[in-house]
């Protein structure tokens, strides 16, 4: 099953010392040799200088989206019809997320996808969903020096 990944979104749910392009690279390298599966990782922004546009490590394809959003380079990289359902969107972006299943593609969530990349890593939600309990009662432990 092909995956297209939101580099950047991606990022952000990595832990803070992690939060860089080529930590994501590194991982999703990984992570597309383990499980022998085709992993297209498109990060927003031109290519840093003397890194290619497109870059292809084995079943792994790193994409930088120049002066186009991100977001419309995966969507564009969906095929056309049935055939778009064998595939899987990781990102929290709800507006690409809603794009993709249009598209007729599986969406994961960057939690999801982080926890095959770094097992046993805690994840960051990067979006506005509301704090579970347990998440709210590490913030408390956190700030009331109990951590």
């Amino acid at each position: 099953m092909p995956v297209l990944v939101d580099g950047n979104n991606l990022m952000h749910s990595f832990p803070t010392h992690d939060r860089t392009r080529a930590a994501v690279r590194r991982s999703t390298l990984e992570l597309a040799r383990s499980e022998k599966t085709s992993v297209t990782v498109v990060f927003d922004g031109p290519a840093p200088d003397g890194v290619p546009e497109r870059e292809r490590l084995g079943r792994t394809t790193i994409v930088y989206s120049g002066a186009e959003k991100a977001d419309d380079v995966i969507v564009r990289s969906l095929p056309a019809g049935s055939s778009a359902r064998e595939w899987v969107v990781v990102t929290a972006d709800r507006g690409l997320a809603d794009r993709a299943r249009r598209r007729g593609a599986q969406v994961r969530r960057p939690a999801d996808w982080l926890r095959k990349l770094m097992p046993g890593a805690r994840t960051y939600k990067n979006d506005d969903s509301p704090l579970t309990a347990g998440e709210i009662a590490d913030w408390e432990a956190y700030f009331s020096g109990d951590s």
